[in-house]
């Protein structure tokens, strides 16, 4: 299943018909179909399958859970409030220990520990 597609990525890749594994908040939610750009890797899914992983989501209680936060201070640290959905979606409660570190210069990780 590895067909050309008539049109192009934005980028200007061809596109193929193949097979992606779709994971939403370390969620695996199967093999899915997709096009796939030749050039930049971009997985583009059909509406279909979007609304099908979107119902999903919902059922499992975590759509919405992505969130833009202010960092505040505390005397030299930085801080980062984690909203109680997130928190309640992770395990993580008061004296939680977690993992910090940089993925990227934009990009930072946190695994929870315990």
């Amino acid at each position: 299943m590895n067909d050309e597609i008539p049109y192009k990525c934005t980028c200007g890749g061809e596109l193929k018909r193949s097979k992606v594994e779709v994971e939403f908040f370390g969620i695996n939610f199967g093999i899915r179909d997709a096009e796939i750009c030749t050039l930049c890797g971009s997985e583009y899914l059909d509406q279909d399958t979007m609304k099908e992983i979107e119902a999903e989501v919902k059922e499992k209680n975590i759509f919405g859970l992505e969130r833009k936060l202010s960092v505040t201070k505390s005397g030299n640290s930085l801080v980062i409030r984690i909203p109680p959905e997130i928190a309640e979606f992770l395990g993580i409660h008061y004296k939680s220990i977690v993992q910090l570190f940089p993925v990227d210069k934009d990009r930072l990780e946190i695994k929870v520990v315990s």
